[in-house]
């Protein structure tokens, strides 16, 4: 491992960026508003990063691509901001930032289901062990949860327990989703990434100052701890928690309470309080076998450096920044690790506040010191912001290139006449075809207005006389010749005429719909030749229009708008447009019709009938080339007739076409028509890109204001910038198209167009493309530069302006707590660790790492050596970051405001999660006026419980272990239970009765009861308050006085003072001890339960002493001076048998207790016979549990688990035997506890 306290020499090469960093696989956990901003940040962060290696930078498109990192969110203000600063309308990565519901648990919350009537919490054993707020208390509070917890901690920790089963499942789908973290090596190597799976990271973040995050970052640390331990084998579980300073704007003194109740719970947690969580649901049964956090970082608006911000977004950012660093850089992220491993000697030991010397010179005020704190600051030549930026121009101009629109010279982009008749020839058979093909009229008379030589029709008309059957006009002529064939052969030739009128008629029938008819006529066969071609025909249009919007040879979407507004104009021009010329050919065919109907064909029969008279001699070959002659007038007459259906049906379909490609329904706002059908289709799509690209252009002018904005931890330089040129169309049209190639070209894509959300697909696609071939292009120019951005930029700056430059970067990253380190605790300089992460580390500390250390801020305890140089990798920017390990809260500047806010609404409403206050502790140290009145009060409630002034509160209370006393006859007061004395001292209206009755007993009782409290006092000291062993670096057992201890002492001094002025020895005092405490149980009755009473990490655990009896109290008994059992327990030779049997009970002798000290062996160990060292096994349904001590079977007789015919046994039995019959335990009920394996060398159960 890296020495950080070593900067990076001079000289020599730079080390060489990775080609893949490692990273540790985390999951990050926001609790309330402040640990969504943070991690919206950090979300943000991530997804603009370019990962990968250079030459091949990529983004990623959404945060499933990056498996490393897992997210969740827990909140219950359903109207929680996403990030604040960032409009939603504004913000492009809205939709990819934002929580998915797989990540979030904001849900509805019936907190009225708890507060329905006054047994609403016996439903609900499992909270109403800790609820502090009772029904009625929670319907007054008129919470709407939606709107959150109302800053009330209970209400929200309340909220985690109700949710609690999807908050564990979550936890453990993300944990998993980590640890399947390898199945996406693929991926990872792609991002120039590589997962560690040594040891997996979870981050909770969130505040004290509110409600959600402040009421549940300590369930949620114990969970996350616990439900690691069984997925992936462990994880470092950190907490990032912002103190209230920097929210107090919002209900300041609300705001502090819960700060300062925050914090003592916190402080409680991690000196070992496990009595905060007993279970989350009536069915688990979480292991909490340690403190919720591995390392705690506070987090303020201020630092060390006196560096403050007013805005706490400034905050926001440093804390995602951090974060963010993990991942960007593997060389940095290492360095930060080594700091947590290294600075853990600094949290291992308590800090021991200073006290009056006078009064406590032996005695230790211990807190931990398991916090840290942090600061990270940047120089940032803004490099990639700025490529950013281009990012977003090069976005709109592929836009551009790939929908041809908002060119500049919109001319170019237009369709040429050719082109739109090319495309009318080829989709809508609009080629036009010269006819010449007119009938030959006998008559030289027949005059043809409208078709009196050769027009242009097109080949639309023929398309339409031809269906599946075949050609219309063929069929037509078919049938003339089967006709006339029909008519030769089977009548007389005098009735040809006859038969033949009658054939014209059946013909024209089946050709021209006759309203008695119901079968299809060849007209209808041309309708429904139209409709069919229609259908064809919008089919191949829009298809290949679209094809256009993807052809690099067109001019794209404007192109398109073009050509389908001339041939809207090719369609419908007044008197010279197709469908004029369609009508007008229509009327030709009509024209001609008429005259081969009237003329021909009439003349033709008259003809034929004229055969019959011999007018024509025989008349025979004469008829028969009449009938020939028929035979194709007939067909013409029809032939034309269809030819003008077919003209007018083109006419309609022409309507329909044009109807379809759209009709000019008004002007928009900037006299472009608007158009309806396909072109307005067009137009929509054109205005959605056009959107698309104003969004992009406003969305650059937020990043340009970005990049002129300054954060409290930002210091921007500016710095030769590598320009890339922007390229031509073609090739941003070809960007475009392999961006957008998984889409399916333009037809797809103008679907999207109309929907918000498919716009930001495209738009985040084109974008993620301009940042690849920006960083590519940018990669190639770094590489023919030799110095860093940063590098350069700080060397042309003049000394001063540098060193101006570094002295802010160093103040800024100071860690970021307002604290005072110079009165009682001092930090020493091992504490901080601060390094600098810097592409071109040997480069940049050959020049500058001497004016660094210059600009050191040496008044918070570092040393200009102390600042290492490392290896970021990241050109452009040098990030600072520095961290304190191993204070204590009590060095917080706000500690005092804090309480003093604390104290005021403690009144009003709970501001802690759990109603057993006397748990927790306070995190600042107190005064020495305080100290003092705090010691008298704890002197006066020893001394009131050696007195049996007060007693112990039977039964089930909460908090547990209470004492009360007599105010006035049959009025019983409580006080509180040890810990809250120890918390506030006596309860204010009862402090004074209990000191003067205290002071009243002590001032009338003798020497025999002086001595009693004495000895008592004493035993209080050495066997109730044990002072517990510490062991110092040299594992040398040291034993640390406590306050208890201290106080215990004391009395024992006040009470010796007495003694001596009643004139008794020292000698004489030491020797009644002896014999009191021998005789201890003679004289005094045992406190049950009050073993608990002393905190644990305070006091000496039974099992490091073997042998040793609980830690209870007692009480002189009321008639100890009257019935003799003091003068028998100072005189055991001069009393009778018969006094001595009454006074004492035969006990064996405890093994392995010492005498106390300064005490002469008397009787043995020195200890009293009445405290029986034995510990018993008891059988349960056939199995054995325990051994358990005399006063833990007490306990659990109380709470009645067990019968009293259970079965006991312990060493020297010779075996089981039924509790009721065991002399020893005559009364207790032995409980069972947790299950054991049978002990070796126990006899059979009976």
């Amino acid at each position: 491992m890296s020495d950080l306290n070593t900067t990076i020499p001079s000289g020599g090469e730079a080390p060489k960026k990775e080609t893949q960093i490692n990273v540790r696989p985390t999951l990050f956990i926001g609790v309330g508003g402040t640990g969504m901003e943070v991690l919206m940040r950090l979300r943000r962060r991530i997804l603009n990063n370019m990962w990968g290696n250079p030459g091949n930078r990529v983004h990623i498109d959404k945060l499933t691509e990056f498996p490393i990192a897992q997210f969740i969110q827990l909140d219950l203000d359903s109207g929680a901001l996403i990030d604040s600063g960032r409009a939603q309308s504004e913000d492009l990565q809205f939709d990819q930032v934002k929580f998915t519901e797989e990540e979030k648990i904001i849900e509805t919350f019936d907190l009225e289901k708890y507060s329905r009537d006054e047994d609403s919490l016996e439903k609900y054993p499992h909270v109403k062990e800790w609820l502090p707020l009772t029904p009625q208390v929670i319907a007054n509070l008129g919470i709407d949860p939606s709107k959150g917890a109302g800053q009330i901690r209970a209400i929200s920790r309340l909220y985690f327990y109700d949710k609690y089963t999807k908050i564990r499942d979550k936890i453990r789908v993300k944990l998993r989703s980590l640890k399947s973290g390898l199945s996406h090596e693929a991926d990872l190597e792609r991002l120039g990434l590589k997962m560690e799976l040594q040891k997996f990271r979870i981050v909770v973040v969130g505040s004290v100052a509110g409600g959600t995050g402040s009421g549940s970052f300590l369930d949620m640390g114990w969970l996350a701890r616990w439900i690691a331990a069984n997925e992936v084998g462990s994880a470092d579980v950190d907490l990032m928690l912002f103190l209230p300073t920097g929210f107090s704007t919002a209900n300041k003194v609300r705001t502090e309470a819960n700060g300062y109740a925050a914090l003592m719970e916190l402080e409680s947690a991690m000196r070992g309080n496990k009595s905060y969580v007993g279970r989350w649901d009536p069915h688990d049964r979480p292991v909490i076998d340690r403190e919720p956090y591995k390392e705690v970082f506070l987090i303020d608006s201020g630092n060390l450096a006196q560096q403050h911000t007013k805005d706490i977004k400034d905050v926001y950012h440093m804390v995602a920044d951090t974060l963010f660093e993990d991942f960007a850089s593997g060389d940095f992220a290492r360095n930060k690790r080594s700091v947590a491993v290294n600075q853990a000697q600094h949290k291992n030991y308590l800090y021991e506040a200073k006290v009056p010397a006078s009064r406590f010179s032996d005695m230790k005020l211990a807190y931990s010191k398991r916090y840290s704190a942090f600061g990270q600051a940047v120089i940032d030549t803004r490099q990639e912001a700025k490529r950013e930026s281009r990012s977003y121009e090069w976005a709109g101009a592929m836009l551009r290139a790939f929908f041809g629109v908002g060119a500049a010279d919109t001319s170019a982009n237009r369709s040429t006449d050719k082109q739109r008749d090319q495309f009318m020839e080829a989709y809508m058979d609009l080629k036009s075809l010269p006819f010449s093909d007119f009938p030959e009229f006998s008559d030289k008379s027949v005059d043809l207005k409208l078709s009196s030589g050769q027009f242009n029709d097109y080949l639309l008309i023929d398309q339409l006389l031809v269906d599946k059957q075949g050609g219309l006009i063929s069929g037509v002529e078919q049938r003339v010749n089967d006709r006339v064939n029909d008519i030769r052969s089977g009548f007389d030739r005098k009735e040809w005429a006859t038969q033949v009128r009658e054939a014209v008629k059946q013909l024209e029938r089946d050709a021209v719909r006759d309203q008695d008819s119901t079968a299809d006529t060849t007209e209808d066969r041309v309708s429904k030749r139209r409709a069919e071609l229609l259908g064809n025909m919008r089919v191949a249009i829009r298809q290949q229009l679209y094809s256009y919007l993807d052809n690099k040879d067109y001019g794209g979407l404007e192109y398109v708008l073009s050509l389908v507004e001339q041939i809207k104009d090719r369609l419908e021009s007044p008197g010279a447009g197709v469908l004029h010329a369609l009508e007008q050919n229509a009327a030709r065919y009509r024209e001609i019709k008429d005259a081969v109907r009237s003329r021909e064909v009439e003349r033709l029969l008259d003809n034929l009938e004229q055969t019959r008279g011999g007018f024509f001699g025989s008349g025979e070959k004469q008829a028969n080339l009449i009938m020939d002659q028929l035979r194709t007038e007939i067909a013409n007459g029809i032939k034309f007739h269809l030819r003008a259906k077919s003209a007018q049906e083109a006419v309609l379909l022409m309507q329909e076409l044009s109807t379809w490609l759209g009709k000019k329904t008004g002007m928009d706002t900037n006299g472009r028509a608007v158009w309806s059908g396909l072109v307005g289709e067009f137009q929509a799509g054109r205005d959605a890109v056009q959107q698309m690209l104003d969004q992009l252009q406003r969305s650059n002018e937020i990043l340009q204001k970005d990049l002129t904005a300054s954060h409290a931890t930002l210091i921007q330089i500016q710095a030769p910038e590598v320009k890339v040129q922007l390229p031509p169309p073609a090739q941003l049209r070809e960007w475009a198209d392999e961006a957008f190639k998984d889409l399916g070209g333009s037809k797809a894509l103008f679907p999207m167009l109309a929907d918000p959300k498919g716009r930001s697909d495209i738009q985040i696609k084109v974008l993620r493309m301009a940042h690849t071939q920006i960083a590519r292009l940018s990669s190639s120019e770094v590489q023919t530069q030799r110095v860093d951005p940063l590098i350069e930029a700080l060397g042309q700056m003049d000394p001063m302006t540098r060193s101006e430059v570094f002295r802010k970067l160093l103040n800024c990253a100071m860690p970021w707590i307002d604290a005072n380190l110079a009165d009682d605790f001092n930090a020493g300089s091992d504490q901080y660790k601060v390094f600098i992460g810097v592409a071109n580390s040997v480069e940049f500390a050959r020049r500058f790492s001497t004016e660094i250390q210059a600009c050191v801020p040496t008044h918070v305890g570092l040393t200009g050596p102390q600042v290492a140089i490392v290896e970021s990798g990241l050109p452009g920017r040098a990030v600072c970051y520095c961290e304190l390990s191993g204070y204590p809260l009590t060095v917080l500047r706000g500690m005092e405001g804090w309480r003093t806010s604390y104290r005021k609404e403690s009144d009003k409403s709970p501001t802690h999660t759990h109603i057993d206050l006397s748990q927790f502790q306070h995190p600042i140290a107190p005064t020495p006026v305080e100290l003092n009145l705090l010691a008298d009060d704890f002197k006066s409630y020893l001394q009131a419980i050696m007195l049996g002034i007060l007693e112990r509160v039977k039964g089930n209370a909460v908090p547990p272990g209470q004492y009360r006393f007599q105010f006035a006859p049959g009025e019983n007061m409580r006080v509180g239970n040890e810990r809250l004395i120890r918390l506030n001292g006596l309860p204010t209206a009862y402090r004074d009765v209990i000191s003067s009755r205290v002071q009243d007993r002590i001032a009338q009782a003798d020497r025999k009861e002086l001595l009693a409290l004495y000895a008592l006092s004493h035993y209080y000291e050495k066997f109730v308050y044990t002072p517990r062993l510490e062991h110092d670096s040299g594992f040398v057992d040291h034993a640390r006085k406590s306050f208890a201890t201290a106080m215990a002492a004391e009395s024992k001094s006040d009470l010796s003072t007495r003694l001596r002025r009643m004139g008794v020895g020292e000698e004489d005092v030491s020797k009644a001890l002896s014999l009191l405490i021998e005789h201890l149980k003679g004289w005094t009755d045992v406190i049950d339960f009050s073993d608990a009473d002393a905190y644990e990490w305070e006091v000496r655990s039974v099992d490091e002493d073997e042998g040793e009896t609980p830690r209870l109290k007692y009480r002189m008994r009321n008639n100890a001076l009257s019935a003799g059992l003091l003068d028998a327990a100072l005189n055991p030779d001069q009393v009778n048998p018969a006094t001595a049997t009454a006074a004492f009970t035969a006990q064996p002798q405890p093994a392995g207790m010492p005498p106390a000290p300064g005490m002469p062996p008397i009787g043995g160990a020195g200890m009293p016979p009445p405290l029986v060292a034995h510990k018993y096994h008891v059988a349960v349904n056939g199995q054995p549990y325990g051994p358990f001590e005399e006063a833990m079977l007490r306990q659990m007789l109380a709470e009645g688990r067990i019968k009293a015919d259970s079965q006991v046994w312990r060493d020297g039995m010779s075996g089981w035997v039924a509790m009721n019959q065991c002399a020893e335990l005559q009364g207790l009920f032995a409980p069972a506890s947790s299950g054991l394996p049978p002990m070796p060398g126990m006899p059979p159960i009976a």
